[in-house]
């Protein structure tokens, strides 16, 4: 069976938190049992050490273990002095290391007196050998602070009277029971977390169909500053950007369908004329007819051009061109067409040093060409045109500026886009596509260039290019 991701983050973080809570459950049941443990060892040496200290009186007393090895009953009166039943009488069965982990023996039968010398004076002797799992401590008997005896106790598993057994017993269940209830708590909690956590996610599951099926105005809610937050973020401005791009496309083909329209329609109604006989075929009729033929044929080339930047089809040579021997042939072709309208062109280009870039010369002559026409057709009879040309750190800065009509502020950042103008009406009637920019934009990046559109100086328009200079 295919698990989505909530069971699968339901499942992961239910075991985690189980295997947390089984593991501190162990952890703390073994931590009792040690620490009760402990408390029960210390509390038999200090019974033993209550033992130790009656012995050492009784030794002062007698000035031997005669007393008590002769004498078992003091041996016994001294462990009931303590609060412990002395040894039952006659010699006992030894005790197996199975039989005395399942049923651990009274402390009186784990007690060995040894003399000076730690020889046996009374007590079992297998205490004096315990199996593994047992520990033997030997506490010292003094009688006017000297040492005159030991006494060793072995000690092991706990001792299961009723009272300490029901005691375990308890604990142990409340253990499974805090155990069962935390699990269960877990269950609830990773149920609640992981519908929170998933919750975004279904957002953006749903977020994303409806921008398959072209729903561009959907957003998503930013309710966390987490990762799935900044996803969210993420997918809103993903949805921002394909809807203006939806916009633009729409946009760009009615404005194509417009630019084609209107020449096209022109030439159908004065070859129609021609034909009805309504107009004879002069040569202005015709070289009318043939201008607008070239002019349906400019757009046509720019949104070829525009087509192959697209694609990524603009293939350019990797060499070394000098950018302004470039720009003086673009300069010098240009001149007449300027001139016409009583335009002056002026060069204003560093020659002490040779502006190098790693590109094309003829899409560079492309685009010096559609800067110069773009000046041309827009620049109010009588004005001028300046060309800079210079290298600046490790780029070369290229700036064309005209005089007035300046361009307003509001209209720069959207010269470079496709079919933009700033005056629709006079941009036509002088012949522009709106494409021109779009192009140049496209040239300049393909040769990893950047380029801006600015006030110029002059009163008109500013386009400064950036290109790096070739590495070394």
């Amino acid at each position: 069976m295919q698990l989505n991701i909530f069971s699968k983050l339901f499942l992961a973080m239910l075991a985690g938190m189980v295997l947390v809570v089984a593991v501190m459950a162990v952890f703390m049941n073994w931590s009792f049992r040690t620490g009760f443990e402990a408390y029960q060892h210390g509390g038999e040496l200090d019974k033993a050490r209550q033992l130790a200290g009656v012995l050492g009186e009784g030794f002062g007393q007698q000035g031997s273990w005669d007393f008590i090895r002769y004498e078992p009953h003091n041996w016994n009166r001294a462990l009931v002095q303590i609060g412990e039943n002395p040894p039952l009488p006659g010699p006992q069965a030894p005790i197996s290391p199975r039989r005395q982990e399942r049923s651990p023996q009274p402390l009186g039968g784990r007690l060995n007196l040894l003399d000076a010398n730690q020889q046996a004076v009374i007590g079992p002797p297998e205490n004096l050998h315990p199996h593994q799992g047992s520990i033997l401590t030997r506490l010292e008997i003094k009688s006017q602070g000297q040492v005159v005896g030991w006494l060793a106790v072995r000690q092991g598993k706990l001792a299961t009277d009723v009272l300490a057994k029901a005691f375990l017993d308890q604990q142990l269940r409340n253990s499974y029971l805090i155990a069962l209830f935390a699990a269960a708590l877990s269950l609830l909690l990773a149920l609640l977390l992981v519908r929170h956590l998933i919750r975004p996610v279904r957002s953006l599951t749903a977020g994303a169909k409806l921008l398959t099926a072209g729903r561009f105005d959907t957003r998503i809610e930013v309710a966390t500053q987490d990762e799935l937050g900044v996803l969210a973020n993420d997918f809103n401005l993903l949805a921002t950007a394909l809807q203006r791009n939806e916009e633009i496309r729409r946009q760009w083909l009615a404005d194509i369908s417009h630019e084609l329209r209107t020449p096209i329609a022109i030439l159908r109604s004065e070859i129609e004329a021609l034909l009805d006989g309504i107009r004879q075929p002069t040569v202005e009729r015709i070289r009318s007819l043939h201008v607008d033929v070239l002019s349906l044929g400019k757009l046509v080339d720019d949104l070829y051009q525009l087509s192959l930047s697209d694609a990524g089809d603009m293939e350019l040579p990797d060499e070394t061109v000098d950018l302004a021997a470039i720009l003086d042939d673009t300069m010098s072709a240009a001149e007449a067409n300027l001139q016409e309208k009583h335009i002056g062109l002026f060069r204003r280009i560093d020659d002490t040093v040779t502006l190098a870039v790693r590109g094309d010369a003829k899409r560079l002559h492309q685009l010096f060409s559609n800067l110069l026409a773009n000046s041309q057709r827009y620049t109010d009879e009588g004005g001028r045109v300046e060309v800079f040309a210079q290298q600046q750190g490790d780029k070369v800065v290229v700036e064309v500026q005209d005089t007035a009509p300046g361009v307003p502020d509001e209209a720069l950042p959207h010269l470079f886009e496709r079919l933009f103008r700033v005056d629709k009406s006079r941009s036509r009637a002088l012949g522009g596509s709106g494409l021109g920019l779009s192009i140049c934009k496209n040239i300049v990046e393909a040769h990893h260039g950047t380029i801006t559109a600015g006030h110029s100086a002059l009163g008109g328009l500013s386009i400064r290019m950036e290109f790096p200079l070739p590495s070394a």
